[in-house]
């Protein structure tokens, strides 16, 4: 039902009831059917949730970690790539030079125990696992 009032403003009602309730000049919010009440009176608020919360912005701050300060960290990041990469290469290499002279200390004490005689005897290891059953 379209209504329209002298200053041309247009409305549509659902029906004669509601279009008799506006000439009446009754408040939606006050008849208990309408959306308005319903939205006054807080009803059919099970679906929509609570605000959501508001999370604080995190401000990112440069720290020293663990024993390394702030300058030994800026300075890493500054190095150029190739810098860092001989470091690493460097690093790496002395790890396999420890690693070859532990391997041939143990092959030379192998050696000698094997000439003078004492080698150390291994228990016998039962296989099998599960035993009698």
């Amino acid at each position: 039902m379209k209504y329209v009032r002298q200053d041309s403003q247009v409305f549509l009602f659902l029906n004669r009831k509601v279009k008799s309730l506006y000439n009446q000049r009754k408040k939606p919010s006050k008849i208990a059917w309408t959306f308005q009440y319903r939205k006054a009176h807080k009803k059919d608020q099970v679906e929509s949730s609570a605000r959501k919360k508001r999370r604080g912005v995190v401000k990112q701050t440069a720290r020293a970690i663990g024993s390394i300060s702030m300058e030994v960290i800026n300075k890493k990041r500054s190095e150029k790539s190739e810098v860092r990469q001989a470091s690493r290469d460097a690093a790496l290499r002395e790890i396999k030079d420890r690693n070859k002279k532990l391997q041939e200390s143990r092959k030379a004490n192998a050696a000698s125990r094997a000439k003078s005689g004492n080698m150390p005897q291994k228990a016998p290891v039962a296989k099998g696992g599960r035993g009698k059953r």
